[in-house]
């Protein structure tokens, strides 16, 4: 493995080189555009083969137009000053708070003492919980490592056996509440806020949080029912009993009395829900109302600065500011102009019907993710190829963002999804088999498409289609 990323690393810089320096520079192209192509040829074979850490590729590409002369150094870091930027760090902040405080694991809990203490019941309640608690944390890999030991809690509690269709069922249920059901809300996940960066400005303005939500409550609705019935049918146990709730409600009984520092955090996440619904009434950006709650939560030292070392993902919030930089230096060098014309024969008949569109793209996706395993380096690449059409498409490119978002999130080989992984090691490997992940995933893969054919006449009354 270590030699075959020395090697494809080797193959990535020969490659830009020969592009930059060897390669005459096409007709209707700059040799500025040609650098820019030849760092992103090499750092997509970085990141499909992790030669070195996502962000550090991410860093060196931008610094190679610099280098180069591609484009300026404010041109190529600007996005590290946008809105968007701050937005993901001040999300991150607060989900940092919610996961530290226990909030998201006591919220868990309670949901599930209301519903039967059976596949069917618990099912439903890991739905419920997950996608109440999606919006609070903009990060999978932590939502999945707290739901997964719940859930492994529960399966024993029902007596269901490791690997077992039961067991199988309640895993892959956690996972989908908190995991899936984050392409319902902007604020879920933070490669939401970095395929909305890949945007032109003049199309990121409809997706605010409010209209993120209402555009795909369509999809959610499909998704939610659609995926229950799923998990049932494949996985309820034939004697599927109603038993004691005792686990739930020790595990409720050792967590003791809500404390301080979960209440300021449900009390800022939640007055933070509220101002990013009313962002556009109250004239206030997301990233500002996002960056004063967690002043608030360091304030009454519910976080630590500490906390900002250990609890942020920085090395992801570098790598996501350096894969959203593409979009916009792409289109200052003229890439997106020069690769506009030489792909239309084959974009231009998905792109020129929303059906056709939301039908064949996700198809397109889950092929990608056979070979690009990482969720935002995917999406970041489909919505790359398409940027150059975004000025002439009979819709707003903004409804593209939310076909990748949906369509990246697949599973069907454990690869694919690096939040599964985790979810999976956080039980020790023990709930769930290949075999019901590659089920379940075809699944969702239907499911998906079929919630994105509901939205279009949704999309079309809101004159976005």
């Amino acid at each position: 493995m270590k030699h075959t990323k020395w090697i494809a690393g080797l193959i990535g810089i020969a490659l830009g080189l020969v592009i930059t320096f060897v390669i005459p520079t096409p007709h209707g192209l700059t040799h500025a555009g040609m650098i820019v192509l030849a760092s992103l040829v090499t750092a997509n074979i970085f990141w499909i083969f992790n030669v070195i850490p996502s962000f550090a590729t991410g860093l060196l590409m931008l610094s190679s137009w610099v280098i180069l002369g591609a484009t300026d150094f404010p041109t190529a870091f600007n996005i590290f000053s946008t809105t968007t930027m701050w937005i993901i760090i001040g999300g991150l902040g607060l989900g940092a708070a919610a996961t530290k405080t226990g909030l998201i694991n006591r919220i868990a809990l309670k949901i599930m003492s209301w519903f039967p203490a059976n596949f069917s019941g618990q099912t439903l309640a890991l739905f419920t919980a997950g996608t109440i608690i999606s919006p609070m944390i903009p990060s999978a890999h932590p939502k999945t490592a707290m739901s997964t030991p719940i859930a492994q809690g529960i399966s024993n509690a029902l007596g269901y056996k490791p690997m077992s269709k039961g067991s199988s069922g309640l895993f892959l249920a956690a996972i989908w509440g908190l995991l899936v059901m984050e392409a319902s809300f902007l604020s879920a996940t933070a490669q939401n806020y970095a395929f909305k960066g890949l945007l032109p400005n003049k199309f990121q303005s409809v997706l605010t949080w409010g209209n993120w939500f209402v555009m795909m409550l369509p999809w959610t609705i499909i998704a939610l029912v659609g995926g229950y019935f799923l998990l049932r049918w494949l996985f309820k146990p034939r004697n599927d009993q109603t038993v004691s709730k005792s686990f739930i409600n020790q595990q409720l009984t050792d967590l003791g009395p809500m404390s301080r520092d979960e209440k300021i955090t449900g009390a800022v996440i939640l007055v933070a829900i509220v101002f990013w619904i009313l962002e556009s009434t109250v004239n206030i950006p997301a990233a500002v109302t996002a960056l004063v709650g967690v002043s608030v939560l360091v304030a009454t030292k519910v976080l630590t600065p500490n906390d900002f070392k250990t609890r942020l993902s920085w090395n992801t919030i570098i790598f996501i500011g350096t894969v959203m930089a593409l979009g916009n230096v792409m289109q200052t060098v003229g890439l997106t102009s020069w690769l506009r014309v030489i792909l239309k024969p084959v974009i231009s008949p998905i792109l020129g019907n929303i059906w056709i569109t939301v039908i064949v793209l996700p198809i397109i996706i889950y092929i990608c993710k056979f070979v690009v395993v990482s969720l935002i380096s995917t999406g970041t690449l489909i919505i790359i190829a398409l940027l150059p059409f975004f000025q002439t498409t009979p819709f707003n490119p903004a409804v593209i963002v939310f076909i990748v978002t949906t369509s990246v999130n697949i599973w069907l080989l454990s690869y694919m999804d690096a939040p599964f992984l985790t979810g999976s090691a956080a039980v020790n490997n023990s709930m769930a088999s290949k075999g019901s992940l590659a089920s379940s995933s075809l699944g969702y893969m239907v499911i998906n498409i079929v919630g994105l054919l509901c939205c279009v006449p949704v999309w079309q009354l809101l004159g976005v289609v």
